[in-house]
């Protein structure tokens, strides 16, 4: 392609590009386009590398062009690179001037069409193996997408609901207005209880987590719903109140019984002791780090050295070994709640994959003047794309002589906890550190 362009122009519009230099960045409002005449490109999405361009007279930058839209990745120059820079008022032109260039950047255009249609297939075949009910929704609650499951489970069919209002299947409207309403200011929503309706005029109660989808410019773009039917649960429930409410005058001298023996039995045992003394360890180590590490990562953070926090948070593995009371790693949120640093021993290079990242749609809340909080969310991985429950300890912390705080957050292993020191999450929200 490049054998088309005249020599006047190759000079004209020549521009230059050392390793690591940006050519733009993502969200940035210029619709140039330009085409690459040597070297080697890479493009991030929201800080993650997605592909590299490597072939001479491929066009970057056009798509903003053609849709008069914002840059939706970031390109950077891996090696020297020497390109066409076309600015926007000159493209018409340019191509007028070029006819060639335009079957060409089609065809660019039609094969990443083609290779984003086979990667949605792909999703969509993946999410039709799931047990559970996946739907998405965009941003006023219309179905774009669900799966096999969310048919079963909604006793109606792709076809019947495409486009239509989430609302419709739901057999409370208020209760799903008030839900609605929670996800939006950025309640945390994991298992919420909802009825929807069935076509034969009955009702099943599913459980839903919900997770905000955001689009390169935090801005929220639509709703993703993992749902499950607890129907024969809620069955359950109901009748254990009939129970309840007619045997518990019978039962009650009985279960103050069971429970003194309960609660008191345990503290009678060895065993227990000595899990007792491992918890008191834990909250005890929890304590002591929290207070060191605040102190020493107080003055890098005001001085924004970021080299010297991450030294300090690898030395803190190193030297400490917290991993031996169940804390895998450490992540460090600006007053913006966006991750600005992280390590973890058992993840390679964090930082590619979760600094930038925000929790700002997980409410931190705290006991009275408490300068921690119990967090629970879920992150996807390699082994579960649909994510897993992670459990965290966010301790505030204030920058000397400055109103803007940060946030320290522990990542921690409950199946260790759980397994050793005897603390699961309904435990651990009952420690009370700091006291």
């Amino acid at each position: 392609m490049l054998d088309k362009i005249n020599e006047s122009d190759l000079k004209k519009y020549a521009k230059t590009f050392s390793p690591g230099e940006i050519l733009f960045l993502q969200g940035d409002n210029s619709q140039d386009m330009q085409i690459l005449i040597s070297g080697e490109l890479e493009v991030f999405k929201d800080n993650k590398k997605i592909a590299e361009i490597t072939e001479p007279g491929t066009t970057v930058g056009e798509m903003s062009f053609l849709l008069g839209s914002r840059k939706t990745a970031t390109v950077k120059a891996m090696t020297d690179v020497k390109t066409i820079r076309i600015p926007s008022d000159k493209i018409s032109d340019f191509l007028s001037n070029h006819p060639s260039l335009a079957p060409h950047m089609a065809h660019k255009l039609a094969k990443r069409l083609d290779e984003t249609s086979r990667i949605m297939h792909g999703l969509r075949e993946f999410c039709d193996q799931l047990p559970d009910a996946i739907i998405m929704v965009d941003k006023k609650w219309n179905i774009m997408v669900w799966n096999q499951a969310a048919e079963k489970l909604h006793n109606t069919t792709w076809q019947q609901m495409k486009g239509n209002s989430l609302i419709e299947l739901y057999g409370n409207s208020k209760v799903f207005h008030k839900f609605v309403k929670d996800v939006q200011i950025g309640h945390s929503l994991d298992d919420e209880p909802l009825s929807i309706k069935q076509p034969d005029g009955g009702t099943r109660f599913i459980s839903t987590s919900t997770t905000v989808l955001y689009d390169g410019h935090h801005n929220v773009d639509g709703y993703l719903m993992h749902s499950r039917d607890v129907t024969k649960i809620k069955e359950l429930e109901k009748k254990y109140k009939r129970i309840r409410y007619w045997m518990l005058p019978a039962f009650i001298s009985f279960v103050f019984l069971v429970a003194g023996i309960f609660f008191s039995l345990p503290y009678f045992s060895k065993g227990a002791r000595i899990l007792d003394y491992k918890k008191v360890s834990f909250k005890n180590r929890i304590n002591h780090d929290s207070l060191t590490l605040a102190k020493s990562l107080l003055v890098p953070l005001s001085t924004s050295k970021v080299d010297a926090v991450t030294n300090k948070i690898q030395a803190y593995f190193e030297n400490r070994t917290p991993n031996l009371f169940g804390i895998n790693g450490l992540i460090i949120l600006n007053s913006d709640k966006r991750v600005v640093n992280a390590y973890s021993p058992k993840i390679k290079e964090p930082e590619s994959s979760i600094i930038g990242t925000t929790y700002s749609g997980i409410k931190f809340v705290r006991d009275g003047k408490s300068p921690y909080t119990i967090l629970t969310l879920f992150r996807s991985d390699k082994e579960n794309p649909m994510g897993v429950q992670g459990v965290e300890i966010a301790y505030e912390m204030e920058l000397l002589n400055s109103k803007t705080n940060y946030w320290l957050i522990f990542q921690l292993d409950m199946e260790k906890l759980t397994r050793e020191f005897g603390i699961d999450i309904k435990i651990l929200k009952k420690i009370r550190f700091h006291e």
